[in-house]
This record gives C-alpha cells, sequence and structure tokens, in this order.
C-alpha cells in the first residue's frame, strides 16, 4: 500500500504496513475545540513523533509544558509521559504522528503509571492568548 486515507479514521499499521517500512504506526488524531475532546496521559515504549497541522494547544512532554502551533514537530522519547491539557482559540488541534520501529519486547500501546492516567480526560478550549 502507498496510500493511507487518515482523513477516513486509517492509520499506518501492522496490517498495511510496506515491505521494509520500519515505522510501527502513523496517522492523524483531532482535538476539537469545542472542549469535547478527551486525551489521556501515558508514555510509549518507543519513540514518537508528532506534527502539528492545525490548531494551536498546551502539552506536558515530562515536566516541561509546550505551546504548540502549526508546524510544529513533537519528539516524545521512550518513557517519557506525554498529554495533551488544552486547545487554544477556535480551531481543532490537528496532530499527525509517527512511532518509528518498536525495540524488542515492546508493547506498542499507550502505557499508564496509573490508573488515574488511564482515565480519558476532558481537554478545555481556551481562549487564544492575545498580544
Amino acid at each position: 500500500m502507498t496510500l493511507i486515507r487518515t482523513a477516513t479514521g486509517a492509520r499506518l499499521n501492522a496490517e498495511n504496513r510496506p515491505r521494509g517500512c520500519l515505522a510501527h504506526s502513523a496517522g492523524r488524531f483531532r482535538i476539537r475545540a469545542t472542549g469535547t475532546s478527551r486525551f489521556d496521559r501515558h508514555f510509549h515504549d518507543f519513540d514518537e513523533f508528532w506534527f502539528v497541522a492545525a490548531g494551536t494547544g498546551t502539552i506536558h512532554v515530562g515536566d516541561a509544558v509546550h505551546q504548540i502551533q502549526p508546524g510544529d514537530i513533537i519528539h516524545t522519547p521512550t518513557g517519557v509521559d506525554h498529554d495533551i491539557v488544552a486547545v487554544t482559540g477556535d480551531q481543532d488541534l490537528e496532530v499527525f504522528w509517527l512511532s518509528w520501529a518498536l525495540p524488542p519486547g515492546a508493547d506498542g500501546r499507550h502505557l499508564h503509571r496509573t490508573p488515574q492516567d488511564a482515565i480519558k480526560h476532558p481537554v478545555p478550549s481556551r481562549p487564544a492568548a492575545t498580544t
């Protein structure tokens, strides 16, 4: 397969990965600016990259807090918690992700340090900062 239509919810995974492709998964997610989306604080046993296509927001990667915008690339290293805590402005936050090859013994899913982290929390919408 050479085309994956993420607009329909499709993603790159083990079932459709081209032969020789080193990526574990890739796809798109959207966090609504209406405040109706949910997300979970999690980590992975592999590195992941996010590419911000649209919208702005606030994320946590480990202890760092980042204000993200279109064009940003976020690296979430192996074992580091990450979370989306707000959408800012009135545009949905649209993010593409890419996770590279799984190391031996890796699970490949969202992993949680506590049961509370596994509960998907609401992602509020906040007004964009004015300058």
